[in-house]
């Protein structure tokens, strides 16, 4: 099973000073990633900021509020399965982050409820693709730039204006050298290798807060929720978490009727599917269901307005 680890971390420089007064406003990867120097405070803030300028090739972003879930953390702690003697098996889909699924995690063990936690996303393993010293860019397994480094500055792989022009070119230079050393185990897929060309020196980035490697009960795996199925999550957990992915604004409501056999799937007898929005001004519209016989889904409790989806959920 894949641990949230990353593995060449400490292999990078930390800005200096990056521990005394504010982080800088534009962090770089190996700022957020290296070393651990920066304080608790300064560290949830640099990754905060960088996570904002990660750009999935989407275009959704990879950052997560903090404690946007602690309403629907509570609303769900009565409708949890009791498993006395054993831990809760959870599992988080499209976690991003991290940072709402460590939360969970966290709010589950103060409640005297012992967990085991799975959280899933299209996208955890990278490479920092650094040229020289001053420039690197942050690439997925497909070779996506998601995140681009500049004497000093993160900035995000696309933008307007003078910005935009920058980081166009920054992209044809990297995308030059990576056709060049496209022998490199990371420029082929292998993004959790470490390597190093004539031009290009690779090492692997987890993107998750750094929080989530620091629990021993906590685990990740890379999932596209469209593809097949891994045959360990089927009837493996007690509880499955899906929000903010399965809404109209991401999938067609065939899409949406897959995905959500394939979670409900995953579900013990007498699980729970939690299934969650978080509108524009920050209110989690959620539907608890639980698996009854046969798979099917019935309402338990609604927060918010529920989920809008709730319709599709209960014909399945």
């Amino acid at each position: 099973m894949a641990r949230a680890d990353n593995p060449a971390i400490d292999s990078f420089s930390q800005a200096p000073g990056s521990d005394q007064g504010a982080p800088t406003s534009r962090p770089t990867t190996k700022q957020v990633f290296g070393a651990r120097i920066a304080s608790p405070a300064n560290q949830d803030l640099l990754e905060r900021r960088f996570f904002d300028r990660v750009v999935m090739p989407n275009g959704t972003l990879k950052t997560t509020k903090a404690h946007r879930m602690d309403d629907l953390n509570q609303a769900v702690l009565p409708f949890l399965p009791r498993v006395p003697g054993r831990p809760l098996k959870v599992m988080d889909v499209s976690i991003s982050s991290g940072v709402s699924t460590l939360e969970w995690h966290d709010f589950l063990i103060a409640n005297g409820i012992p967990c085991d936690m799975v959280g899933t996303d299209l996208t955890v393993y990278t490479s920092l693709v650094s040229m020289g010293s001053h420039l690197a860019a942050l690439i997925d397994r497909d070779g996506n730039i998601l995140h681009l480094d500049a004497f000093g500055r993160g900035a995000p792989p696309r933008g307007d204006g003078l910005s935009g022009l920058a980081a166009g070119m920054l992209r044809m230079l990297f995308g030059a050298a990576i056709a060049l050393e496209r022998d490199l185990p990371p420029l082929r897929g292998n993004v959790r290798e470490t390597a190093e060309g004539r031009m290009l020196k690779c090492e692997p980035v987890t993107l998750l807060t750094r929080g989530f490697a620091e629990r021993e009960t906590l685990h990740v795996f890379e999932e596209d929720l469209l593809s097949e199925e891994r045959p360990e999550f089927q009837g493996a957990f007690h509880v499955v978490r899906a929000a903010n992915i399965l809404n109209h604004a991401y999938f067609p409501e065939d899409v949406l009727s897959r995905i959500a056999q394939k979670l409900t799937a995953r579900l013990k007898t007498n699980g729970v599917l939690v299934v969650c929005r978080t509108s524009r001004e920050g209110q989690n519209n959620a539907t608890i269901f639980e698996a009854t016989s046969g798979s099917k889904l019935r309402v338990l409790s609604r927060l918010g307005t529920g989920s809008e989806i709730e319709d599709l959920l209960t014909i399945l």
